[in-house]
């Protein structure tokens, strides 16, 4: 299949000589501060690491600190006469137990046909997935569905959403992923807050829903439900930038043929695009409402949720070394909380570092009081944030209709340690390839889990 040029802005993933000199000095200046002076290296950690922890209460409260701005961020109850067009991306690989269903739901959602279409994006080698899509598709002759198939590099998500660009054929892109249960309204939501709000870039809620799957779905989760509900508004609201999703967000298209597309030879291309979008001039609004929101299901084994943070992470330093768009944001805020953003993975692994290292030095070393008092701070901020998880899925659970089971909170606090492990364990991963230039993308398997959540609840 040929399909129209688009411009994609790439960079060298290889980390700067700079950055790692930098890096090395770093850890020599503590290890030599470590010998001489514990002290001074326990206070400077745990500043660092408190600052980084109350920024993360903060966030993850925000929804709740200000109800009025939620309000505002929430689904309108009227929706304008449709006068947007949309083309949703499907891109798709060995996705065959899942993309039969997402089709049909994609095409249930409650549009004029002439309005929308649907791009199902597949490679020609993937037959399981092209066989299941194509069935699919045969039974909704009347939805404005293709198919369509190529066989060139990389393999990857943004090169099939360069590929969907070229074949848009309507004003609004938007992307879904292969598993997605986006809701009916969707693009009558849409249509109406792009006109209102005269958005160019909305990103719409995403929730996991398995949330008894398997021993780290729960907080999983959890992650997105404070992440969409609270985070992405909280920053927009400070800075005036937020990172985009992978799905469920919507452009308009002559702006993305504007800055090239996706880059492709990024591993988070929609934390890239956005950023992209932004310093050219684009305005954000972020909404979000549960009963809206498209759902989604938790990685299905320990191994591919630490390849999908691995790849996130990683995709967070190619944009901090390589690319200067952030650099590029023309207020200052916009760039420190964009920093705050990318840097993010990195103080959590260093807060999973840091508790058993505050812990032994306690026992083994005669601290000043104050220093103590001051070393234990990020520990008790750690604890805070265990039980705004376990406050926040009861919050998850009422506003879904689903059990909220008494042991609950038992399993996140057994749980949250291992599961910051391994996201210490994905940083660090991510910290390895991008020095080894390892840069193959690591796809995250389906299952359906969340539909079948879904059907367990509604035959309870």
């Amino acid at each position: 299949m040929r399909h129209l040029p688009i411009r994609v802005i790439t960079r060298s993933t290889r980390i700067p000589l700079w950055a790692l000199g930098f890096g090395i000095g770093l850890l020599a200046e503590i290890f030599i501060t470590r010998l001489f002076n514990l002290n001074g290296i326990v206070i400077l950690i745990s500043l660092l690491l408190t600052g980084q922890g109350i920024i993360t209460l903060v966030w993850m409260l925000y929804a709740w600190e200000d109800p009025e701005s939620a309000q505002r961020h929430r689904s309108p109850e009227e929706y304008l006469p449709p006068r947007k067009s949309f083309t949703a991306l499907l891109p798709a690989r060995h996705e065959e137990e899942v993309i039969g269903d997402t089709i049909r739901a994609i095409a249930r959602i409650n549009y004029p046909n002439d309005l929308k279409e649907l791009l199902v994006l597949c490679r020609l080698d993937d037959l399981g997935t092209i066989y299941e899509a194509t069935a699919a598709i045969n039974e909704l002759p009347d939805h404005n569905i293709r198919l369509i198939t190529f066989d060139d590099h990389p393999i990857n998500k943004p090169h099939s959403l360069n590929i969907g660009l070229s074949e848009a054929g309507h004003e609004v892109v938007t992307i879904f992923d292969a598993e997605d249960q986006p809701h009916p309204d969707l693009y009558q939501i849409i249509n109406t807050v792009m006109i209102r709000e005269k958005a160019d870039v909305v990103q719409s809620g995403v929730q996991l829903m398995n949330y008894r799957s398997n021993w780290y779905s729960a907080l999983n989760v959890m992650e997105y439900f404070l992440w969409f509900k609270s985070g992405l508004r909280f920053f927009l609201k400070i800075g005036n930038v937020t990172p985009l999703g992978g799905n469920t967000v919507f452009f308009k298209k002559t702006q993305l043929l504007g800055v090239g597309g996706w880059d492709e030879n990024c591993l988070t291309e929609d934390a890239d695009i956005g950023i992209r979008l932004i310093a050219a001039g684009a305005k954000p609004m972020v909404i979000y409402d549960e009963q809206h929101a498209t759902q989604e299901e938790t990685p299905t084994s320990v191994a591919g949720f630490i390849k999908q943070r691995t790849r996130w992470n990683q995709g967070f330093l190619q944009i901090f070394l390589n690319k200067d768009e952030w650099k590029n944001l023309p207020q200052i805020r916009q760039k420190l909380v964009t920093l705050y953003i990318l840097l993010s993975p990195m103080y959590q692994a260093l807060m999973l570092l840091y508790a058993p290292f505050a812990v032994w030095a306690a026992f083994t070393h005669k601290l000043p009081v104050t220093v103590a008092l001051i070393s234990f701070v990020p520990l008790y901020l750690f604890v805070l944030q265990i039980l705004v998880y376990v406050v926040g899925l009861y919050e998850f659970t009422r506003a879904y209709g689903l059990k909220y089971p008494v042991w609950m909170p038992f399993k996140i606090l057994l749980t949250f340690y291992p599961y910051q492990s391994l996201l210490m364990v994905s940083s660090f991963r991510a910290v390895y390839r991008m020095v080894f230039s390892e840069n193959g993308w690591e796809k995250t398997l389906h299952a359906n889990d969340h539909r079948e959540a879904k059907v367990q609840v509604a035959y309870a």
